[in-house]
């Protein structure tokens, strides 16, 4: 058994641990306290997948949220809204999520308990028809009407300033005035 001599002992190797190059031993306690790290290092790892699990269940209650306006709040998607019935909703979106109902059937409870006015896209049918098309025809109508302005002032006929014959007494006032004024 080798011995190592610190500071006037001598200390068994072994006996006591290894030695630090201070000439200082290791704490007993620190066993214990390693284990505890250990056992609470082994938790986090193993809380990760159902942290990733409730991610990716926000980030589906999200998307689905913000296809929804908020019946209270005017312009927000109930994504955004801070009012409870927004918050109510999106615990109704969790809650079907969750049983396993698809993104479509739960849109398609909303129209059918609130109308398609919950839709933040209307849908591309009936009335709503004219949302999606009306500034495509509003866009192609002004792109026409430049056309047809820019196209009459390129192609009007420039008059000199003199070309026009002027009223017989209006030429004689010109022809009195040039006179007498040396023009």
């Amino acid at each position: 058994m080798r011995t190592l001599v610190a500071h006037g002992r001598l200390l068994s190797r072994f006996a006591f641990g290894r030695q630090r190059a201070s000439g200082r031993r290791r704490s007993p306690q620190r066993g214990p306290f390693l284990r505890l790290l250990a056992g609470i290092g082994l938790l986090v790892i193993l809380s990760v997948p159902p942290l990733v699990h409730a991610d990716a269940l926000d980030d589906s209650v999200r998307r689905i949220a913000l296809q929804l306006q908020c019946p209270v709040c005017e312009g927000e998607s109930i994504a955004d809204s801070p009012s409870g019935l927004a918050a109510d909703m999106r615990a109704v979106i969790r809650t079907k999520l969750v049983a396993g109902e698809s993104d479509q059937q739960i849109l398609d409870e909303f129209v059918a308990s609130y109308g398609d006015g919950i839709l933040t896209e209307p849908p591309k049918r009936g009335i709503s028809l004219g949302v999606w098309i009306g500034p495509v025809i509003g866009v192609a109508a002004g792109a026409v009407l430049v056309t047809v302005l820019l196209r009459g002032w390129r192609h009007a006929p420039v008059q000199p300033a003199g070309a026009a014959a002027p009223d017989p007494q209006v030429a004689d006032e010109l022809k009195r005035f040039r006179e007498e004024f040396g023009q």
